[in-house]
């Protein structure tokens, strides 16, 4: 009996997956972790240059102090956005990141937590088009009241779709 009861659940999970990642590829903005190399070679237009890829850098909270972050971006249009791993020195943070580009700032939320930690932040943002550079500000606007801190992402290399149906530029860092 437990046998059926876990094919089912582990079917139901594979088949939920499924329908999420088709329902990601149909249209819209793409959800984190869903084949953010499919979402990349979509046409972004000109105005928007290549975010999706791959980032690392700092970040400086005032609960948590110095840390290090790693990002995978996906893109459509102007939004973009993905998953974000910071490892502080006593603290692991894993978050979801969703942004919108519009002529060099980069406004969005970040929700995501450790343990039974939840939050939701307020981010500001830049990105230098010549350094390749997203740095900015975020600020507690639900649970861990008055955190705040600040980042600085290396944008290390852009996903570049294989097919005729990528047209953008090449104006950021080498392809991932």
């Amino acid at each position: 009996m437990e046998s059926l009861l876990t094919r089912r659940a582990v079917g139901t999970a594979i088949a939920l997956t499924l329908l999420t990642a088709c329902a990601g590829a149909a249209g819209g903005a793409p959800a984190a972790g869903v084949s953010t190399q499919g979402a990349a070679i979509r046409d972004r237009g000109p105005a928007y240059p290549n975010l999706s890829g791959e980032y690392s850098g700092k970040f400086v909270d005032n609960a948590y102090g110095k840390g290090n972050g790693s990002a995978i971006y996906s893109q459509y249009q102007s939004a973009f956005g993905g998953q974000l791993t910071i490892k502080y020195k006593t603290q692991t943070v894993a978050a979801s990141v969703s942004q919108t580009y519009s002529g060099g700032s980069v406004n969005g939320s970040t929700a995501g937590g450790a343990g039974s930690l939840y939050c939701t932040f307020s981010t500001t943002a830049s990105y230098d088009t010549s350094t390749h550079i997203l740095s900015g500000s975020f600020t507690a606007a639900y649970g861990c009241a008055g955190e705040t801190g600040t980042f600085s992402l290396k944008h290390l290399c852009t996903f570049k779709g294989t097919t005729h149906e990528d047209i953008r530029p090449d104006n950021g860092p080498h392809p991932c």
